[in-house]
């Protein structure tokens, strides 16, 4: 140092004025003032030789905060003082000043002495401090996201660090996890790697360290599993990590410890699995073709003669016949990678030379470089007894189809023999009422007479060879208790696999049993005529979706009349089920006849047949089925059926009872007179005949053949008539409905059926009658009946003398 005066120090201004940093110039000859700024000083920060006349100016404007410019000044000022009584120099400070126009800045200050001079120099790190920071902030969180990715990962992360000429790696980093899966401190795991190695259970401490020990020596990737004891519980663990090495020799493994525990169990309970299907596991190595099979596969099934590693080609050999060629096509597509995976079923000579059903479900496991399969593993099942049961189900399926259709040529021929024998009746009930009629006018006992006899003789006759029609060719079936579950599910599988899967058809069951009394097939019929019609209620081209619901126990049917069948036991128990549709819909004027015989609903293709057998089959049962539908957007049918055996089945009329407390050997003249009785059958003859019969008796009868205005008739004057007479099915009209039409006038007026089909009159409908006779009927029976029937109405209406 040598001392300068403000002469000498203009020698190195030029010098100092030129400098790119930043430098100012204190004379502490004269009061530490400013003796100089150089250019860049004044760009950098602003100020200017009269903005700082002093370091006391200069403190002041760049630290504004009074404790940190005393602070820095008083340290400033004290290594200044060392310089000048030391010559030691002092390394350049970082200053946080303002500028001139209020921003802060990042100085790193230096200084020298020249004689009664300061020279100070300011290097701006502004933006080096912000960078450095900026750097410093991504570290830390590039650092806390590595934390939380090994601490939240399902493992437990660490890495090992094996040191040249070093036999045992040790640990450099542990995450949270791992210590705590192993239940170990960081201290005793970085301190002593062993200490890890003490929490492998003691059966498989020696296996674990000899596989370590052998990655370390080859300096290769480890895999590998143990069971380990830690929190009191033994675990199952699985460790991966891959090496890298360093250029100074060193070689780190990072990897993971993984919980497997859960996964050895899962295997376990597969394994039981395996065991009670009769499984066995294998591979194929494509390149050998060495089959391997699991450890356990002759327990699970034996057909492998020739050891535990057959060819391929003698595993082949044992396949049946019949599906080789299958099995090796599949094996092709599997080998050429045509396809990843594949399920095959077929059958394969046993040891004991018999045949067993095997499933196989195989994939392709491994592959080359290039993508080409190199090994082929799968799973195989003896299903035996499973294709056993399948093809008793498929039997018993046919069977039921069989039986359902010879049910279906049995019915459609009982509904066209009954309409034929009602028809019969009819004309009978014409033929022998007018020779019974004729018989009594005739007064002449000669040829007329004997001929009149043999024509009533003969008809009679024709009675009794129809009378057993029906029940020839509608034998009665037997019932029984059944699951309706069961027949659902039955029903709907005979609508075959093409339909079903057309009109996306669903079946919801409840979980518990159903019972039903009935018979398989008849329910059967009645299930696929519904579920049919549903199907075919779409529009071209749009196919209805078909939905059948089987209702929980305990539900109850609907509270309104049905359209069809009737409830024989409404206090029993019914097991309930839906058939829906989203076809168009049903209008009235069909519904109205939708069960009627001969009344189709598909046009051309129909025979108007199905529905009136699901009604016959309804009524014979004593089950009922309720319409819902809305036209354009689909309709359910609820089906109510007994569960239970019926009680009083014989409470049908049967031609022969009459359920009236008189009879009479003959009809005698004037029995019925003052009776007025509307005759009502939509066939005239019929019609006039049975009021012939009655005014015969001393009735006023009145023949209506003309259905519109018979309950006008009735409802004008009730008290005028005495009795109605009425057939049971006429067009538009049932005899059951005018019957309770003309019970609810004022006076009531009771009813007497006259029917054909005395055998389809429902146990509900029988209290809307005085009584019921079947046709033909004799004039003794048809005036009793009518006696009856007005003995029941007081005051009895007559007509005047």
């Amino acid at each position: 140092m040598f001392a300068a005066t403000p002469d000498t120090f203009q020698a190195i201004r030029s010098v100092l004025a030129d400098l790119p940093v930043p430098v100012a110039v204190l004379d502490q000859a004269h009061g530490a003032s400013v003796h100089f700024l150089n250019d860049s000083f004044v760009e950098a920060f602003g100020f200017a030789k009269h903005d700082v006349p002093t370091a006391r100016a200069w403190a002041e404007r760049v630290y504004p905060d009074a404790a940190y410019r005393k602070k820095t000044c008083h340290s400033w000022w004290a290594q200044v003082e060392e310089r000048k009584q030391t010559g030691k120099a002092a390394p350049p400070q970082e200053h946080r000043i303002v500028d001139k126009y209020g921003r802060e800045r990042i100085a790193l200050v230096g200084f020298a002495l020249h004689g009664q001079f300061v020279i100070i120099t300011l290097q701006d790190v502004t933006r080096e401090r912000s960078v450095e920071a900026a750097l410093d902030i991504e570290h830390r969180k590039a650092e806390q996201t590595a934390h939380a990715l090994t601490e939240n990962m399902p493992g437990g992360a660490y890495t090992m660090v094996l040191k040249p000429g070093a036999e045992m790696a040790e640990f450099a980093f542990l995450s949270d996890k791992f210590l705590d899966m192993l239940e170990l401190t960081r201290a005793e795991a970085v301190g002593d790697p062993s200490v890890g190695f003490s929490r492998v259970h003691p059966e498989d401490h020696s296996h674990w360290l000899k596989i370590n020990a052998e990655t370390f020596a080859k300096k290769r990737p480890f895999s590998g599993e143990t069971r380990i004891i830690a929190h009191g519980q033994t675990r199952w663990i699985r460790a991966e990590s891959v090496p890298r090495d360093l250029e100074d020799g060193t070689t780190i493994w990072e990897g993971i410890l993984v919980d497997i525990t859960e996964l050895k169990e899962a295997e376990a309970k597969l394994r039981t699995v395996l065991d009670a299907a009769r499984a066995f596991i294998w591979t194929v190595d494509l390149q050998t073709l060495k089959v391997t099979y699991g450890k356990d596969w002759p327990e699970q099934i034996s057909f492998l003669s020739e050891g535990r590693a057959p060819s391929l080609q003698s595993w082949f050999s044992a396949v049946h016949p019949h599906d080789v060629h299958a099995v090796r096509m599949a094996y092709q597509a599997l080998v050429s990678g045509e396809v990843a995976h594949t399920s095959h079923t077929y059958r394969r000579r046993m040891v004991n030379d018999r045949w067993a059903w095997l499933r196989l479900h195989a994939g392709v496991s491994a592959h080359d470089p290039d993508g080409k399969p190199t090994e082929l593993s799968g799973v195989t099942f003896d299903v035996s007894d499973e294709v056993a049961q399948q093809q008793q189900a498929q039997h018993a399926q046919a069977e039921l189809r069989e039986e359902l259709q010879r049910a279906q040529q049995r019915d459609t021929f009982a509904l066209v023999a009954g309409a034929v024998v009602h028809d019969i009746k009819n004309l009978i009930a014409v033929i022998s009422g007018t020779v019974e009629v004729l018989e009594e006018r005739t007064p002449d006992p000669g040829n007329l007479q004997s001929g009149l006899q043999r024509i009533g003789k003969s008809a009679r006759l024709v009675v009794d060879l129809i009378a057993d029609l029906g029940s020839v060719v509608r034998p009665m079936r037997p019932r029984q208790h059944h699951d309706l579950r069961k027949l659902l599910r039955e029903g709907l599988d005979l609508l075959g696999s093409q339909r079903l899967a057309r009109h996306l058809v669903r079946l919801y069951l409840p979980d518990h049993p159903l019972p039903v009394w009935a018979n398989p097939t008849e329910l059967a019929q009645l299930i696929v005529n519904l579920a049919i019609n549903a199907c075919e209620s779409g529009l071209p081209g749009q196919d209805a979706r078909v939905t059948v619901t089987a209702l929980p126990a305990g539900s109850t049917p609907p509270d309104y009349k049905p359209d069809a069948g009737f409830l024989a036991d409404i206090d029993h128990p019914h097991a309930l089920f839906t058939v829906s549709d989203t076809g168009t819909g049903i209008s009235a004027d069909i519904r109205q006849n939708l069960f009627q015989p001969r009344f189709p609903t598909k046009g051309k293709d129909g025979t108007g047949l199905g529905l009136s057998i699901v009604a016959d089959i309804l009524s014979s049962s004593g089950s009922a089925l309720w319409i819902d539908t809305t036209p354009g957007a689909g309709t359910k049918m609820t089906i109510a059926w007994p569960a239970q055996e019926r009680r009083n089945q014989s409470a049908i009329i049967g031609t022969d009872e009459l359920p009236v407390t008189q009879k009479y050997s003959a009809a005698e003249r004037g029995m019925l007179k003052g009776l007025r009785v509307l005759v009502v059958d939509d066939l005239q003859d019929v019609a006039d005949v049975l009021a012939g019969m009655l005014e015969s008796a001393g009735a006023d009868a009145f023949a209506e053949s003309e259905l519109d205005g018979v309950q006008e008739i009735l409802s004008d004057t009730p008290e005028f008539w005495s009795v109605l007479v009425t057939d049971l099915h006429m067009p538009g009209m049932m005899g059951d409905e005018l019957a309770r039409f003309a019970a609810r006038l004022h006076p009531p007026v009771p009813t007497v059926l006259v029917t054909a089909r005395s055998d389809l009159v429902n146990p509900a409908t029988q209290q809307d009658f005085a009584a019921i006779l079947s046709k033909p009927v004799n004039r003794a029976k048809l005036a009793s009946a009518v006696l009856e029937a007005a003995s029941l109405r007081e005051p009895r209406t007559k007509s005047s003398d």
